[in-house]
């Protein structure tokens, strides 16, 4: 079989409301890579689109539909994710109303039924789908039914099928290696239209799920067990990536460091081998600060690490269940810099408790940071999260609702989306119009000859100009 495997573009990105820009190719979809691979093992082919790479996706969409026999992509629970993955679906059945499309994804994890009905899907894989879709693919070439099928929801006969759910993978050392190469031809490593990561840019990740339950978040819901790679198994894709010519590598779990003793492992053996590599770690807590384990981090080639702070008040990382201090911030933060790390941190405005105080607190403990770089969001009621369940079960939210702002008018937080959005774009000013931040960051670009990130500053910030 001809199978097609779209990733979908995250649309528009937001550091701040009135900061909207399209963050482009990032890092490959790994998820749509791993499914790949057990395709390939199978002896179908695969064509994989990222439409985050694609300067023309829906026409490179168009033109590869002739050729398909079942078509797969992702779905994103974000108001304008869904909306392209609706684009997407609608293409693909305008095109060809009996071409079988199957749908994955945090949304389908969390509204299958729906999701199957809006997209006109014929199948929905819920949770991890490398153990079901060769058998969903092996039913669809035989024109078998779907029913001994755990964790999917499907179509027959204008009626829909809900499966019982399945396991979640027991052993990712089982996983074979995703099929990169099926996305070697695109350049990845940009962020906002600059090339932040070096190279020949590729991710991986080294675990699935988070140990912790922060009251914000989903990914409980599409991993309940948190699982990692042995350090053997992690050691030997990062072998292969540097044999199959990749120079960047981004660390994309939820969180990289949350073993030092594992993550120093891995950062022995880049160094023992000398590899001249950069290295990214997309989420990191701040409660891995370790001068040991930082040393060995820039010494393996680290150049980034992004902070999920979320608050500057202690009351209110309280109420997130985040388990860190201020303190600990703080010593994130200021070792980081001295280690020569460039480092971003994540901020949430507007949780329901939270005052003017607290928020002119996060601010003003954003602007106190060595941080390079900061992100300002209205904090969202994501479905099935904690907090979500909890305003569901007041009345406060419909439980077909995904995304949800935190609004006052709905009792929901203290502020209008209006006055949250206020104080986002206020909290990114007031980070970024700061001299002392500003020689800072001229600082690192003259220590490390490294101009990227001044591009990226200085652009996002014309951006900011521009839309005041």
């Amino acid at each position: 079989m001809n199978v097609l495997l779209v990733y979908p573009s995250h649309g528009r990105f937001e550091i701040a409301p009135s900061v909207q820009m399209s963050i482009g190719a990032f890092i490959p979809p790994l998820g749509l890579l791993y499914l790949a691979k057990m395709i390939e093992l199978e002896g179908h082919h695969v064509k994989v689109i990222d439409c985050s790479a694609e300067e023309h996706p829906m026409e490179a969409i168009r033109q590869s539909l002739n050729d398909m026999d079942v078509v797969g992509t992702t779905v994103y629970s974000g108001p304008r994710d869904n909306a392209f993955s609706l684009q997407i679906s609608h293409l693909i059945k305008e095109h060809d109303p009996d071409l079988p499309l199957v749908l994955g994804g945090p949304h389908c994890s969390l509204f299958p039924q729906q999701t199957l009905e809006k997209h006109h899907a014929d199948v929905i894989v819920q949770g991890e789908a490398e153990g079901r879709i060769v058998p969903i693919l092996n039913a669809l070439q035989d024109h078998q039914l779907f029913s001994t099928i755990p964790g999917i929801t499907y179509r027959n006969n204008d009626q829909i099928h809900i499966n019982p759910p399945s396991e979640h993978q027991q052993n990712l050392d089982a996983l074979p290696f995703p099929s990169r190469h099926l996305v070697k031809h695109y350049s990845y490593g940009y962020s906002f239209g600059v090339k932040v990561v070096p190279g020949v840019v590729t991710s991986m990740m080294s675990s699935r799920g988070c140990p912790f339950r922060c009251r914000f978040c989903q990914q409980s819901v599409f991993t309940p067990k948190f699982q990692s790679h042995s350090v053997p198994r992690i050691i030997q894709e990062i072998d292969d990536l540097v044999q199959n010519g990749y120079t960047s590598i981004v660390f994309a779990d939820d969180d990289f460091l949350w073993n030092k003793k594992q993550t120093e492992k891995i950062m022995d053996h880049i160094i023992k081998e000398n590899y001249d590599l950069t290295l990214w770690i997309a989420n990191a807590r701040v409660d891995s600060a370790d001068k040991t384990l930082y040393t060995k981090l820039q010494k393996a080639g680290v150049e980034h690490i992004i902070f999920g702070i979320e608050s500057g008040n202690q009351e209110m990382l309280n109420f997130y269940n985040k388990k860190i201090t201020l303190d600990q911030i703080r010593k994130a933060v200021a070792l980081s810099h001295e280690m020569g790390f460039f480092t971003s941190g994540n901020f949430i405005i507007g949780g329901p408790i939270e005052t003017k105080q607290h928020i002119q607190e996060t601010i003003d403990f954003a602007r106190s940071l060595r941080l390079d770089n900061a992100f300002f969001k209205e904090l969202m009621y994501a479905a099935k999260s904690p907090l979500w369940n909890e305003a569901v079960q007041q009345g406060k939210i419909n439980p077909d609702e995904s995304m949800v702002m935190a609004d006052h008018h709905r009792d929901l937080g203290l502020f209008t989306p209006k006055e949250l959005q206020e104080f986002c774009d206020k909290a990114f000013l007031t980070f970024t119009m700061n001299p002392r931040y500003w020689l800072r960051e001229l600082g690192f670009v003259l220590r490390h000859r490294n101009f990227r990130f001044l591009h990226l500053g200085l652009r996002l910030l014309l951006k900011k100009h521009n839309s005041v």
